[in-house]
């Protein structure tokens, strides 16, 4: 059975000899700047992807897309709500921060009450 102390004084010698504050780097080395990512290349940010997941089956359907230019991101997000309902997010994020703006397409609809009382949503 290994002593207690040297179990313990191995541990510590492990942890201390892991490297302490490394940051994951650009290629090429080291940023430009304050090392703030966005910065490191000097270039904009612009992107633009979407997805889309629609299984009726199971009741899903929700999706989001999004385009960046420079310093503004604009998109859009929805999911099919339990109630029926399909909630809908439009949004910016800027300088400003992030702005939604939601809004709801259908009408809610609930499960029949039964004599015994409500069962709620099955999933």
């Amino acid at each position: 059975m290994i002593p207690k102390a040297l179990l313990l004084t191995t541990m510590l010698a492990g942890i201390r000899s892991e490297p302490q504050g490394q940051a994951y780097l650009p290629p090429g080395g080291r940023p430009a700047s304050n090392g703030h990512p966005d910065e490191w290349a000097g270039d904009p940010v612009n992107y633009e992807f979407s997805y889309e997941v629609q299984d009726s089956g199971a009741g899903l359907d929700f999706g989001h897309r999004e385009m960046r230019k420079d310093d503004e991101a604009t998109g859009s997000y929805h999911v099919l709500l339990p109630d029926g309902r399909k909630q809908i997010v439009d949004y910016v994020a800027d300088a400003g921060g992030y702005r939604p703006m939601v809004r709801y397409e259908g009408t809610a609809t609930y499960p029949a009450s039964s004599p015994g009382g409500s069962e709620g949503y099955r999933y």
